[in-house]
């Protein structure tokens, strides 16, 4: 039996696909990438030292491993005395994102930025499609901090890029001890988000067994704007604004991953006021070119 003339025009359309433009998407993807990318920074005015964070008892490799970049000027430590906890996006690992640490730790801050489970280091802790647990890991982390001698006594700050944004959000509403929330290119609405990205991450996030069609418990625990809409149904107005003051929000007009609307939607159940937001025009997913505002605008929010 010979092929219809639908399922040839199928076929047809999906090599047309494949031939015209799936290489052009390929193309500027990477390219992307390459342009992101930062080689590695060094200073002397700072010492990092690398820590073993146990998440996981049931595994022989449970540990997430961390940078623990410490300012040789103790003067500033003692003046900031304040631990950031950074977290860094999907695929990328804990040196990803020194352009924008090592300047916060130089002016006095510790720093603890760490592989995230499935990622560098921590690459056998788990699968990096496994979103929920990393949100569990990051509450370890603070868990870790409060109980660490050097640093228990010290206030905690938190910055996460994309996924990473997602973990801040989601795994520090319930923290007491987190005093600045730091947010860039951040999901609101996980179900949404991930089934109108475009083909090319949609793809790359299939190929990392990345769940397309979580359950619904996954959904609320993963999308921000659903676990502020709950919290605020429990806090009272003035609760609800002390916590809302904790948070600063940063994302690109042009974000062809994360699309704006997903900081649109943040602010607007936060009610978030002008000064606790950034956007940038231009600057794609990692706000590239846009550094130096970028790291000046977090030490005016983690400094006020």
């Amino acid at each position: 039996m010979g092929a219809s003339s639908l399922e040839i025009l199928i076929i047809c359309s999906t090599l047309a696909f494949l031939i015209v433009f799936a290489p052009f998407e390929i193309f500027f993807t990477f390219r992307d990438i390459w342009y992101d990318r930062w080689t590695k920074i060094e200073t002397k005015e700072v010492e990092i030292s690398k820590v073993k964070i146990l998440v996981d008892e049931s595994k022989k490799k449970g540990h997430i491993i961390a940078n623990v970049i410490t300012p040789q000027d103790k003067n500033k430590v003692d003046l900031k005395k304040a631990v950031i906890i950074v977290n860094h996006g999907l695929g990328d690992k804990k040196e990803t994102l020194q352009y924008m640490y090592l300047p916060l730790a130089v002016q006095g801050y510790i720093i603890v930025a760490y592989d995230a489970r499935g990622h560098g280091k921590s690459k056998k802790v788990g699968k990096r499609s496994h979103f929920v647990k990393r949100i569990e890991d990051y509450k370890k982390i603070i868990d870790w901090i409060n109980n660490h001698d050097d640093l228990k006594d010290k206030k905690i700050h938190t910055i996460g890029f994309s996924i990473g944004g997602l973990v801040v959000l989601a795994g520090s509403f319930k923290e007491d001890r987190i005093e600045k929330i730091i947010a860039i290119s951040a999901i609101s609405d996980y179900k949404k988000t991930v089934r109108r990205l475009n083909p090319i991450v949609l793809l790359s996030f299939l190929l990392k067994g990345i769940k397309i069609f979580p359950k619904e418990e996954e959904i609320k625990k993963l999308s921000p704007v659903l676990i502020f809409k709950e919290l605020k149904k429990n806090l009272s107005k003035e609760e609800w604004i002390d916590f809302t003051k904790k948070i600063f929000l940063i994302h690109s007009k042009n974000d062809q991953v994360i699309k704006f609307y997903n900081f649109e939607d943040n602010i607007s159940i936060l009610n978030l006021p002008e000064k606790n937001q950034l956007v940038f025009k231009k600057g794609g997913h990692t706000s590239k070119k846009n550094e130096v505002a970028l790291i000046g605008a977090i030490l005016n929010f983690l400094n006020n």
